[in-house]
């Protein structure tokens, strides 16, 4: 029997595919059952757009809905609602704005009702109806009733995040509740990003509720990043074709880059310094050879020297292995490759355990977080456990702080959109355990900010920093920020955000940086530019 009742607001019967998604997620949750389907048809008090708007936008969108993958096609590709009903015996209420539909709804003995999309029912007539209230996405801080427009202006203005809210309805605007905000890397299409901002929500939506299941059952809820924003108007015909003229130049720069064989090549630089901002000037760098980058850096000292193992990412071949190099006598030198698999390596974060040198290596083309062990140091390696499976999951990162071992991690629930936006952390009682407990505020980060991990620097008293990437708009590395932990445990999390670092030091196109770790006296860092 689920605990809670769930009434969904829509308008209309034929909607797009991720409010479809989000009732299958219901039908497979535990906690709450699916009691009604509210439908709000017909014209209500939302000012429809101009025709002009509507033909640009309408162009617009079927052109940039042929370079959308299938999955998100799908999310935005319409439906009916009511074949998506887990059963027949869910009703479906039709409602109509400004009768007497407020008594109708109140009578199914709703605990919630989720609004999907645009609502035109009245704050008045929504009175009542749950015992929870109503929850309500908006999205690009347009308005809380509208979707129609979501993830445009950040395109539009080339912002490096996009936002989406979620709010408990109240009387009036003023009195509306903000249960959460988060943000997402924006993308490059306008419809992409929409279908990001449909996705996001979603998820905003199932961890709310999972902590209101958590919150019944005395467990503690996660605490909310809120943000905040200005909202914005609707667009206008000149906003589109402004768009379209952005949209141009932008791709026309991507042919070029891509006729002229312009890349974006990373390197490692490294000083011997515990300070916590880079200085390129003291630095020595380990140049790639031409066709490859190198990145990701992580060095161990081993008998008192520095051993740096990096991603060693080829062109030609589009995969990544890992690569060792030393630095003695004033100079860089490369040792050969400590592991070279059929899918894609990247950041070996390497850590000692019981007089074993462990490395956990990104192996997120085999869905999979595997943890190798040094058989012969630095080049002989083998696996020795996969800590977990079937999970699209980044930069992983293990280290023992109070009585268990942490493994924090980027996974990406929207399966291949963006390992960028959450941060998940898990608890265990030995780094190669194969049985990891879920931190309870899990994401433990949601802020594309400072989600992604991108280093990390444990001092011998067990103080952690937590090295993070921060993206821009179709800027990938834009920075990297250094966070203190301030406080882990299985139910809480508090990080204090340190000051983002970008790579202005290179007074270069493009100029990227993205990982930063210190051990031993020595730190490394990557960066990158236009070449």
């Amino acid at each position: 029997m689920k605990t809670y009742r769930v009434g969904l607001l829509v308008d209309g019967y034929e909607q797009p595919g991720w409010m479809h998604e989000m009732v299958d997620w219901l039908i497979h949750s535990q906690d709450f059952d699916i009691s009604a389907l509210l439908v709000m048809d017909g014209p209500g008090t939302e000012k429809p757009p101009r025709v002009g708007v509507r033909a640009l936008f309408g162009t617009l969108s079927r052109f940039e809905s042929r370079m959308l993958p299938a999955k998100q096609r799908q999310m935005l590709s319409c439906g009916d609602m009511r074949q998506r009903m887990p059963s027949a015996s869910v009703p479906v209420l039709p409602l109509e704005v400004g009768d007497g539909a407020q008594d109708a709804v109140a009578a199914l003995g709703l605990d919630l009702v989720i609004t999907l999309g645009a609502s035109r029912a009245t704050r008045t007539q929504m009175r009542g109806w749950a015992r929870l209230g109503v929850w309500q996405l908006s999205y690009s801080d347009i308005a809380v009733s509208t979707s129609r427009y979501a993830g445009f202006w950040e395109v539009f203005q080339r912002q490096d995040h996009t936002t989406v809210k979620l709010w408990r309805v109240g009387p009036a605007p003023e009195q509306d509740e903000l249960l959460d905000q988060r943000s997402f890397n924006t993308e490059v299409f306008w419809l992409k990003n929409q279908a990001r901002a449909f996705s996001l929500g979603n998820f905003m939506v199932y961890d709310a509720l999972q902590a209101l299941a958590r919150a019944r059952q005395s467990e503690p809820a996660p605490e909310m990043q809120i943000m905040s924003g200005p909202r914005r108007a609707d667009p206008v015909e000149w906003d589109s074709a402004a768009y379209i003229a952005r949209q141009a130049w932008l791709i026309s720069d991507l042919i070029v880059r891509r006729i002229m064989k312009r890349n974006i090549r990373w390197r490692i630089g490294m000083f011997p310094s515990s300070r916590q901002q880079a200085v390129v000037s003291e630095a020595m760098v380990l140049q790639p050879p031409k066709g490859r980058f190198f990145a990701d850096p992580f060095v161990y000292t081993h008998d008192k020297k520095p051993y740096i193992f990096f991603e060693d990412y080829d062109f030609t071949s589009r995969k990544g292995t890992i690569s060792v190099a030393t630095y003695s006598d004033g100079a860089f030198r490369l040792l050969g490759t400590a592991l070279n698999l059929p899918y894609h390596l990247s950041f070996p974060y390497i850590f000692e355990h019981d007089g074993v040198t462990y490395m956990v290596p990104e192996t997120c083309g085999n869905r999979s977080i595997e943890l190798w062990k040094c058989t012969e140091f630095p080049l002989k390696w083998e696996l020795d456990v996969t800590l977990m499976t079937n999970i699209s999951a980044v930069d992983t990162i293990i280290f023992k702080h109070g009585e268990y071992w942490w493994l924090l991690t980027n996974i990406d629930r929207t399966d291949g959109q963006s390992h960028c936006d959450e941060l998940f952390a898990f608890f265990s009682d030995s780094p190669r355990s194969t049985e990891w407990t879920p931190h309870a505020c899990n994401p433990i980060v949601r802020n594309p900010m400072r989600a992604r991990n991108a280093g990390i620097v444990v001092s011998p008293s067990g103080e952690v920093i937590r090295c993070a990437q921060y993206q821009g708009f179709c800027h990938y590395g834009k920075g990297v920020s250094l966070n203190r932990i301030e406080e882990l445990t299985p139910s809480t999390y508090v990080e204090t955000d340190g000051e983002i670092h970008y790579a202005n030091f290179l007074s270069k196109r493009h100029a990227s940086m993205h990982h930063w770790h210190h051990q031993g006296g020595h730190t490394v860092f990557d960066f990158a530019y236009m070449e």
